[in-house]
């Protein structure tokens, strides 16, 4: 880390890796100036290695509002213009030549009081999104609906396909022959409730992303046979394309998908318990409290706090309660819930617990691929999940770095945080799933 000496007193923290170039302005129209520091300057350790290659110059139209700065810089990341700088002394987010810039700014601002002095972030995009290809969200949406509704139909105790083996080589691909469309539609009470929290937590994301100015893409579902995976789905995501600026937006935009979709499965897990039935099931072989049926194949399901309790509440009297489709849909919103705040890489938590101190995402993130490891011996899906994190994280569980780490995270934000690790808690299920 750099310290760089300004000319009002001030000491300024430059990171390698996201420094472009200091400058201060020059002569302003109120007589307030200062000289520019350039890379060359003797007093700056040469850290060019590190450098990001990004555009600097200041462009005529923010002219009026860098002119408020003693000290800045300037970047292009991806699609989105980037500056940041210390306001001139005495000046202020209130004071008038400040919200008369702000409000010509047509993008994002971020202020926040520092040592330095009052740090101003200017963001907005310097490209029209590129045009989102409507026809594929659809497509995706409508052949998950399908293939969840297809699952949905065999727990629900129908069989919507006539099968075949079709062999290749010394394998065989499963193909349907025949549709029964009657006993298909029973697997709506299944598909709809489950694609409905999955949109409600992508539609969290992205809202908030949309509320903070960012491009971002409407969600993409993933299909999957039932022969490939019994719930019909591999879930849904949206892509960002903006610059993640600090973490006060990491926080609004990584906890958002995890509270809407855990309030959003509560209803339905209430509702489907109401409907659901004791399992004629002797406890001396029930191998968890909670079972579905999946073409005469029985499927244990473990249960998280929040589930128990609300069976408890909601259930009927049992050993083994055989879960309503509409039940089973909400366990579900539950559980890939708790998947989302694992506190990994790019996942949800790991962006909570990155927005809430950087070190402790560090810290949490061994300690729970550690835990995974253990509770693989229980149900291997664990160790399948924890490889595929490590494919997906280029074979790292760190979070990656925002534009601004320094941006602090206070009040409701905090408290947003806090309750999703709570929201964790209350979801995880150490053995999910038996067979």
């Amino acid at each position: 880390m750099l310290q760089i000496e300004l000319k009002y007193g001030a000491r300024i923290s430059v990171l390698p890796g996201i420094l472009v170039k200091i400058e201060q302005r020059k002569e302003l129209s109120a007589g307030r100036g200062a000289k520019r520091l350039n890379g060359e300057d003797p007093g700056v350790e040469d850290d060019s290695r590190n450098i990001m290659p990004v555009k600097t110059e200041v462009k005529p139209h923010v002219f009026n509002q860098v002119s408020l700065f003693a000290v800045y810089r300037t970047a292009v990341i991806r699609n989105d213009e980037v500056v940041r700088g210390i306001l001139l002394p005495g000046l202020g987010p209130e004071h008038t030549a400040v919200r008369q810039a702000l409000d010509e700014w047509d993008g994002r601002w971020f202020v926040q009081e520092s040592v330095h002095g009052t740090e101003l972030t200017l963001v907005r995009a310097i490209a029209r999104p590129g045009r989102e290809r409507w026809w594929l969200h659809i497509l995706l949406a409508a052949l998950t609906l399908l293939t969840t509704t297809i699952s949905g139909a065999y727990f629900a105790g129908f069989v919507p396909l006539q099968m075949a083996i079709l062999p290749i080589g010394p394998l065989g691909f499963p193909f349907p022959t025949r549709i029964f469309i009657g006993d298909l539609i029973a697997g709506l009470g299944f598909a709809l409730p489950l694609l409905g929290i999955l949109l409600a937590h992508e539609l969290g994301h992205y809202l908030a992303a949309r509320r903070h100015g960012m491009d971002v893409s409407p969600p993409y579902f993933v299909p999957a046979p039932h022969w490939l995976n019994l719930i019909g789905t591999f879930g849904a995501f949206i892509r960002l394309r903006s610059v993640m600026i600090n973490r006060a937006v990491l926080m609004d935009v990584g906890a958002a998908g995890p509270v809407v979709s855990f309030l959003v499965s509560i209803p339905a897990v209430v509702l489907g318990l109401a409907w659901s039935t004791a399992a004629p099931i002797p406890m001396e072989f029930a191998q968890a409290p909670f079972v579905v049926v999946f073409d005469t194949q029985p499927v244990w399901l473990g249960g998280s706090l929040i589930f128990q309790l609300l069976a408890h509440w909601f259930g009927s009297d049992g050993s083994v309660l055989l879960l309503h489709p509409l039940a089973f849909a909400g366990w579900l919103g539950l559980f890939v819930t708790a998947l989302n705040l694992f506190p990994l890489a790019q996942l949800d938590g790991g962006h909570i617990l990155f927005a809430l101190g950087q070190r402790v995402q560090r810290y949490a993130s061994i300690a729970f691929l550690i835990l995974l490891l253990v509770l693989g011996y229980f149900w291997w899906g664990w160790w399948l999940w924890a490889a595929l994190i490590l494919v997906l994280g280029r074979g790292s569980i760190r979070h990656p770095a925002v534009f601004d780490p320094d941006f602090r995270v206070e009040g409701t934000r905090r408290w947003v945080g806090w309750a999703c690790i709570l929201i964790f808690v209350l979801s995880f299920i150490p053995i999910p799933i038996r067979l």
